[in-house]
């Protein structure tokens, strides 16, 4: 009767994390090497993550240095920064690319926080499908006589308690990241 619910919330939980880490690269006023590491760039004919093929560290208050392990892609990763949606310009100096983290405008908390919340609905989408897939997966068990009335019922008030605890999860999350961005 349980491997309804173990199911989803392995499914449910896997959607959390990618929220997690999508959100991680949204810019806030604190520099941090999430803001850059997984911006895919494109080298030795793959698309591999900057974090693969760089050092990433953070110079306070508001400079990333990278520093590629091959010095050949530096131009790589330039175009890589350059064309992902951060607005960020990266300077070549030497062997290592800097970042300078301007302040961010009203405009861009605004944009950032409209892509927060794309990023919120879009797991909200995947919850609630992962929900009905379940929902129809116990409708069907029952339809089958694998499992009573009364299971599935219980089954049943047990998913929306499921959904319920995660969908609070991704709102805290949302208002964590949201406040940091208007904070900057």
């Amino acid at each position: 009767m349980t491997q309804y619910l173990k199911i989803l919330e392995d499914k449910i939980n896997n959607f959390i994390n990618q929220f997690q880490e999508e959100i991680t690269s949204l810019r806030t006023s604190r520099p941090s090497s999430s803001l850059v590491e997984n911006i895919k760039v494109f080298c030795y004919n793959t698309e591999t993550p900057l974090k693969h093929l760089a050092s990433i560290s953070v110079v306070l208050p508001n400079i990333i240095i990278i520093e590629p392990w091959d010095a050949s892609i530096i131009k790589d990763i330039e175009k890589a920064i350059a064309n992902s949606n951060l607005g960020l310009t990266p300077t070549i100096e030497g062997k290592q690319l800097k970042l300078f983290l301007p302040s961010l405008t009203k405009e861009r908390k605004e944009a950032l926080i409209k892509i927060l919340n794309s990023l919120k609905e879009d797991t909200r989408i995947k919850i609630r499908k992962a929900r009905e897939e379940t929902i129809e997966e116990i409708k069907q068990d029952f339809g089958e006589k694998k499992i009573s009335e009364d299971d599935k019922f219980k089954l049943l008030e047990e998913v929306q308690r499921i959904i319920d605890k995660y969908n609070k999860i991704l709102e805290e999350k949302t208002e964590k990241k949201s406040q940091e961005i208007m904070e900057s």
